[in-house]
């Protein structure tokens, strides 16, 4: 390091400030050189290990059976003449609706969850929803 910019004072300040912190510099260093190592170490055990799953416990769980039609219907629902089911809900509500319902409307797709009937859907846990007209 250059210190050509200080005068021979400044120079001579400095290196007293250093000798009267010798211990605090060598703590810091101390410290730093403990930490970047133990940081080190811990990433080089860990490395190509996968992740910790997290599991969210508030999202409900329906059968496959509910999802994926069968037979003939599986056939139809890829061509995409056939809708999903008559009933859907959000896979983290509690409520279901029927198809025409302003209400299921709001649900975004990807946590929409299709019912053929409403049995199927009281069967998964939903209860109907309360603020569909006539339902």
């Amino acid at each position: 390091m250059d210190f050509r910019f200080l005068t021979g004072s400044s120079v001579e300040i400095l290196k007293e400030w250093g000798r009267a912190n010798r211990q605090n510099l060598a703590a810091g260093a101390f410290l730093t050189l403990g930490f970047s190592l133990g940081l080190g170490l811990g990433l080089l055990l860990n490395y190509g290990q996968p992740a910790g799953i997290i599991i969210d416990r508030n999202v409900k769980t329906v059968p496959a059976s509910a999802l994926i039609p069968k037979g003939e219907d599986y056939a139809a629902a890829e061509a995409g003449s056939l809708r999903a089911g008559n009933f859907s809900a959000s896979i983290s509500g509690a409520a279901y609706y029927p198809a025409g319902c302003a209400s299921a409307g709001r649900i975004k797709e990807e946590n929409r969850i299709w019912f053929e009937t409403k049995e199927k859907a009281e069967a998964a846990g939903y209860r109907p929803a309360q603020n569909c007209p006539g339902f």
